[in-house]
């Protein structure tokens, strides 16, 4: 029965997902299939800790009968308002079965060492307690409350716990944090009918698998070779830092990852061809970046430049520009300053390091030979980066740079850089999408099929 219940458990909000993501509206018709099973988990798990935090306001209390029946109830009307809509999707097989001597032995022996890997993955959280330090102290305490109290109590900082100013609630080293990715945990709980701080991450898994369908998917989307797209799958899901992510389940940043990945594949897609269903993933995806993690808000503006530019090519990016050069000189004048964002400590003060990033990046054996392969892809392609089939995709990925560079180069966060804690974990909100990248980068330097069928005709000629 608990097997029974936990298999439940990861299902539904993955059915879920799938159900309500090829519906009518979103005209998901020409959408491949791990695709839609990719987008459909992460956007399925989403959606049930939003139908949580909807029946806890209700008052209604929490549980596995309660969240399922919820769950299922809305399968059904998903299923209902799509009954008339085919599954027009291709099917698994088709890919291998058009690959023809050599290729489908390669694509059968890569797609054979995922499944192992991620096999392998999910054995390690199988068998390893909950052991990453962020994962115990801010992400698991909530969890652990929620489930043994069935509704979601209050977290306040540790002053305002200890001066017992607010009866009834809890504290612990991030009580500021959306609520997702502990109500993930409270979810697996209750379909495995016990506390388990062991079980409770295998959505991790799932979410690794979901990463790689949804990478493939669009992959084969841009009318990228089969074989192609899956290499590429294989260098995403084998790279190091990913699986730590996945064998040391509970932290924030692998599921960061899958959302601001998946929101930039579908952003990219729109941006080329204007496709309405991919144009609500980017935007779905990209603001469920704010219900991961503070962070997530910053990542969710990183597309606004590179939506400016789909609409004003050559006005965007001279704004972009001016605005670029003004922010820079606005930091230095800020210099020293103190103040409280996104209910982080921010302190201003430049420090360009390099060190920690060289050795992080280039060195040592985080990220195999990603950073090479990125930055042999920018400089084979560099000088056609801002033609107008990539400039989208470039703009977002400076927006992103930049970012980074912001927090490490003139905050206080330059300090977790130089003892090496978070720059690995913030560098991983970026690989799917940036290995998208460079992938289509490759794609047209190897002279594959071209990609000049942009957009359909707009006057964006300000």
């Amino acid at each position: 029965m608990e097997l029974f219940t936990l298999v439940a458990g990861l299902c539904l909000p993955w059915l879920l997902g799938v159900v309500w993501l090829r519906a009518p509206w979103l005209k998901a018709s020409g959408i491949k299939w791990p695709t839609l099973l990719g987008y459909g988990y992460l956007g399925g798990i989403l959606l049930t800790t939003l139908v949580m935090r909807l029946m806890d306001a209700l008052g209604i209390h929490l549980s596995f009968f309660s969240i399922g029946l919820a769950l299922l109830l809305l399968i059904a009307a998903g299923a209902w308002l799509g009954r008339g809509e085919p599954w027009r999707i291709r099917w698994p097989g088709i890919d291998f079965h058009s690959l023809a001597g050599w290729r489908k032995v390669v694509y059968a022996i890569v797609l054979t060492t995922i499944v192992i890997r991620l096999v392998g993955l999910g054995l390690e959280i199988v068998w390893r307690p909950l052991f990453p330090w962020d994962a115990w102290s801010q992400w698991a305490t909530k969890a652990r409350v929620w489930y043994e109290l069935g509704y979601l109590a209050t977290f306040v900082p540790p002053d305002v716990w200890l001066g017992g100013e607010l009866a009834g609630a809890y504290t612990d080293t991030a009580p500021h944090y959306p609520p997702a990715i502990p109500l993930i945990q409270v979810w697996t709980s209750y379909s495995l009918g016990r506390w388990d701080d062991t079980l409770m991450n295998l959505p991790w898994l799932l979410c690794a698998v979901a990463l790689g369908l949804a990478f493939y998917g669009q992959a084969r989307q841009w009318q990228v070779p089969p074989l192609f797209a899956l290499m590429f799958t294989y260098f995403l899901l084998s790279l190091p830092f990913v699986n730590v992510h996945v064998a040391l389940a509970g932290y924030t940043d692998l599921f960061m990852a899958a959302f601001y990945g998946l929101a930039a594949m579908a952003f990219f897609h729109w941006a080329r061809k204007r496709d309405f269903w991919q144009g609500a993933m980017a935007v779905m995806f990209a603001l469920g970046c704010i219900l991961i993690k503070q962070p997530g808000i910053a990542w969710a503006l990183t597309f606004l430049p590179a939506l400016l530019v789909v609409f004003m090519p050559r006005a965007g990016l001279m704004l972009i520009s001016a605005l670029a050069v003004a922010g820079l000189a606005t930091l230095f004048f800020l210099g020293e300053t103190d103040f409280k964002l996104f209910g982080y400590h921010v302190y201003l003060r430049f420090s360009a390091d390099w060190h920690p990033f060289l050795q992080n990046m280039m060195v040592m054996e985080n990220w195999h030979l990603f950073w090479y392969l990125v930055v042999a892809a920018l400089a084979l392609s560099f000088p056609r980066l801002l033609v107008p089939s990539l400039r989208s995709m470039t703009v977002l990925l400076i927006s992103a740079i930049s970012f980074l560079a912001v927090v490490f180069f003139f905050t206080h966060a330059q300090a977790w850089a130089e003892d090496y804690t978070t720059i690995n974990r913030a560098l991983l909100h970026i690989v799917p999408m940036l290995l998208f990248y460079v992938m289509v980068l490759f794609r047209e330097a190897i002279s594959l099929p071209s990609l000049h069928d942009y957009p359909p005709k707009i006057d964006v000629t300000a």
